[in-house]
């Protein structure tokens, strides 16, 4: 056993095959990294009508990380669908296991509004400095001086206005955003600063939360049921 777990140590981690499918309104930069950098730039985009589909082979202990800014204005929200093909996991942008920061840099300059959206290394070292913040409470959501990271709010399904349809993402799937207001309202519509820029961000070796549906609940009532029958006919069989 003691050998076994000095060889498991030693191994490196395996890179999982994750294709990620994303939209966003106004634009978005996709990039990856650790829980507290930024390490590489994907892309960016700045046409919320197309979605595109990027595929990645990346380590379980890494993150994506989408930073987002909008226009204010009809309305602004990220629309995704994550898939580790490994391990046949599917992810939604309004999975529990997403977070959200909202930095409060936002400018007045389109396209990006002061956001980072290069590859430069000016770009990479403003993502990290507000990754280091959001883990250290400094931005303005989430609790202070302890992480500004909290849960994106879910707005519209796949499908809804002012957007429709998108492509190659499931219906499933929700419209989300940071709620500068924190009271559960929808924070997709109208168009408003909830103090952008925003960041999302998912561990890659997260794996899919959902809550719990009637067939799990039947299963556990019909395992109770069969479990008194059981313990009443050894009670009969020892009078």
């Amino acid at each position: 056993c003691l050998l076994g777990t000095v060889v498991s140590a030693t191994m490196p981690a395996q890179a999982v095959h994750v294709r990620a499918a994303i939209t966003v309104d106004n634009s978005y930069a996709l990039f990856t990294g650790t829980g507290t950098a930024a390490g590489s730039f994907e892309r960016s985009d700045f046409s919320w009508p197309t979605t595109e589909v990027i595929d990645f082979n990346l380590l379980p202990s890494d993150y994506l990380y989408v930073v987002t800014s909008s226009d204010v204005a009809v309305a602004q929200g990220f629309l995704g669908q994550f898939e580790n093909l490994d391990a046949g996991y599917k992810f939604y942008s309004n999975d529990p296991q997403w977070q959200v920061m909202a930095t409060g840099l936002r400018t007045n300059v389109p396209p990006n509004y002061g956001a980072p959206y290069t590859g430069s290394s000016a770009d990479l070292t403003l993502l990290t400095n507000e990754i280091l913040d959001a883990n250290a409470g400094l931005n303005p959501s989430g609790v202070p001086h302890v992480s500004s990271w909290v849960a994106p709010t879910a707005g519209p399904v796949n499908g809804s206005a002012p957007w429709g349809t998108r492509p190659s993402i499931d219906t499933a799937a929700r419209w989300v955003w940071y709620n500068k207001n924190r009271d559960g309202t929808d924070p997709t519509t109208p168009g408003f600063d909830h103090d952008e820029w925003l960041v999302f961000r998912i561990r890659i070796g997260a794996t899919p939360e959902s809550v719990p549906g009637p067939l799990p609940v039947l299963g556990a009532a019909s395992a109770w049921a069969w479990s008194r029958r059981l313990r009443n006919k050894i009670r009969s069989q020892s009078t």
